[in-house]
């Protein structure tokens, strides 16, 4: 096994991490913000852009898959792709979304003491934040 490959392989997956919190961010981001759109022209631009982010996301998420079933399917690529620098910076990108989550949630929380909000919208912000983080995190510990 080369070691241009395993770098080339490595570089891949920032690469498609990156590609996927672009479209990860770009789709759901305008999805969430869709709803509190009332002028007709930037509504469309809106949902345009958030069709877009998810042809990226979903193009980004197969590649990614594609990637990590040929890294899976050699145990040498597997070995040195996956060690244990890439296991730790999993785990501090999921403790980030963790930690993430519960901060967003502890601020609607306090939010709708005082104002009423949908739950639909608040279930947006979650899922937005909570996704969102673990793969900004991801994108910040491989890149070293």
């Amino acid at each position: 096994m080369s070691i241009s490959l395993i770098e080339q392989l490595d570089k891949s997956r920032y690469n498609l991490i990156r590609w996927l919190t672009i479209g990860w961010t770009t789709w759901f981001g305008a999805f969430t913000v869709k709803d509190w759109i009332d002028n007709k022209l930037t509504l469309g631009l809106l949902i345009l852009i958030g069709l877009v982010g998810w042809i990226l996301f979903v193009v980004s998420l197969v590649n990614f898959l594609r990637l990590s079933g040929k890294v899976n399917a050699d145990t040498r690529l597997k070995e040195a792709l996956n060690n244990e620098m890439h296991q730790l910076y999993a785990y501090k990108s999921f403790l980030w979304g963790f930690a993430t989550v519960i901060t967003v949630i502890c601020i609607l929380l306090t939010i709708s003491l005082f104002y009423n909000m949908p739950a639909l919208m608040v279930c947006k912000i979650v899922l937005f934040f909570g996704i969102s983080s673990p793969l900004i995190a991801g994108l910040i510990y491989n890149k070293g």
